[in-house]
């Protein structure tokens, strides 16, 4: 007995794609591998983390059951983030402390080489893939964020210490201003089942919804309050003009209004407690003590650049934070210039750029799956604006939003190309008889 893998967006009109015939336990076994992965990319506790064992395990298996379907595109992808990992290596030999540096690229290489992996592994079929994702990502992301509440509120002895850091939660992560974004798409999965789904699927759904906002609200980070805004927004506004009917749209300016009094609810309950009040007052401030001065935040954006402007090769991965500054740049387009040079770093923002453009052109296609592209693009452009307050270069979600962007486009360039090859067949054909 066999399973048939097929995706009717890689055939050509009139023909049957080539299967892939799996056993069916094989089949199964493999994609609830890839379900878990996700699953456990919200358990980030320690690092390594039991999930990059998984991501490890899976650019292995992926082609070996032959679960991907490369193009040039993914070609593209690898040979950015190579050249990006090259130049980093380059610049690691250029400090006494080229060994963190060194290392820091390695791990760069690993999320690169997964991200690109899994970009292939949409590929072959993005509707059931990026579904296979999603569901696994919003179970982990679920656990997290209960596990931050309980923390926060320290429901269970000892939970506090666990979950929390600084009075802010963290959840299952190691820093809340991670905890906090991880929570971002989950939320907007939600409010695309609360538009598509009936009765008590939207009631749950606005159930999560509720508990994802008071996740992100009580990691009290102001990067993934501002990611949320950016995505929620877009998303919303996505929704809206690609809805096919007025009462589609009125529907889910219905829906975003009850999702705004869901979070004037939430952040009233998060008020009656003292502590909470006095964190939250503190961190709404657009400018923290530690943003301002000659040792703040910005004033190592300032050191950065002109470290920048004076090396071209760059300085090497983490070198920044151990003698130039107290803390890394807080910038991940900075970091790169500093890790990999003017070469590498300019790279690293023509992909952030390019992968963009590429998700926002797949806005515009009728697609069964769009809306589950749309969460990864509304979500990658809120971490992309992020990007810019923060060092995300390590971070899985990064990678992870880029491999479904480009996953997904290289998906539909395909289709795009078997159309255009069988009319102009047809065409022929047409001339011949004539």
């Amino acid at each position: 007995m066999s399973y048939v893998l097929s995706n009717p967006v890689l055939a050509a009109p009139g023909e049957r794609p080539s299967p892939l015939r799996l056993s069916v336990p094989l089949q199964r076994l493999v994609l609830a591998f890839v379900w878990l992965t996700f699953l456990l990319n919200g358990f980030v506790l320690f690092e390594p983390a039991p999930c990059d064992a998984l991501m490890m395990a899976l650019i292995v298996l992926l082609p070996l059951c032959g679960l991907v379907r490369f193009t040039l595109m993914h070609g593209v992808l690898f040979a950015a983030w190579m050249l990006i990992v090259a130049t980093g290596i380059i610049a690691s030999g250029l400090n006494e402390a080229w060994g963190s540096s060194l290392q820091h690229m390695i791990i760069t290489l690993y999320l690169a080489l997964f991200s690109v992996m899994l970009a292939a592994f949409i590929t072959l079929d993005p509707a059931r893939h990026l579904k296979l994702i999603w569901q696994g990502y919003f179970c982990g992301a679920v656990v997290a964020a209960v596990a931050g509440i309980i923390g926060y509120f320290d429901l269970i002895p000892g939970s506090y210490e666990l979950f929390t850091r600084y009075e802010r939660a963290r959840g299952t992560f190691k820093d809340a201003n991670v905890f906090g974004p991880y929570l971002v798409p989950a939320f907007l999965y939600c409010f695309h089942s609360l538009l598509t789904g009936r009765g008590t699927r939207r009631l749950l759904s606005l159930m999560f919804m509720g508990l994802f906002l008071f996740g992100i609200l009580m990691s009290f980070s102001r990067g993934a309050w501002l990611m949320w805004v950016i995505a929620s927004g877009s998303f919303v506004m996505i929704s809206f003009f690609s809805a096919s009917s007025a009462r589609q749209r009125l529907q889910m300016v219905s829906f975003a209004a009850l999702s705004l009094i869901a979070l004037v609810v939430v952040i009233m309950m998060a008020l009656q407690f003292e502590k909470v009040q006095e964190l939250l007052l503190m961190r709404s401030s657009l400018m923290m003590d530690y943003d301002v001065g000659d040792s703040g935040r910005f004033a190592g954006h300032v050191k950065a650049m002109r470290l920048i402007l004076e090396n071209p090769f760059g300085i090497g991965a983490l070198y920044f934070g151990s003698f130039y500054h107290h803390e890394l740049p807080h910038n991940s387009y900075l970091s790169m210039y500093l890790s990999s040079g003017w070469l590498g770093g300019s790279v690293f923002l023509i992909l952030m750029i390019v992968t963009f453009t590429l998700g926002f052109r797949l806005l515009f296609k009728r697609l069964s799956w769009q809306p589950l592209h749309g969460i990864a693009f509304c979500s990658f452009f809120g971490l992309m604006v992020e990007s810019y307050v923060i060092d995300t270069d390590h971070w899985r979600l990064l990678y992870i939003l880029m491999a479904m962007i480009w996953g997904a486009y290289a998906a539909v360039r395909i289709g795009e190309l078997h159309v255009d090859r069988a009319r102009k067949q047809a065409a022929l054909a047409q001339l011949n008889r004539a």
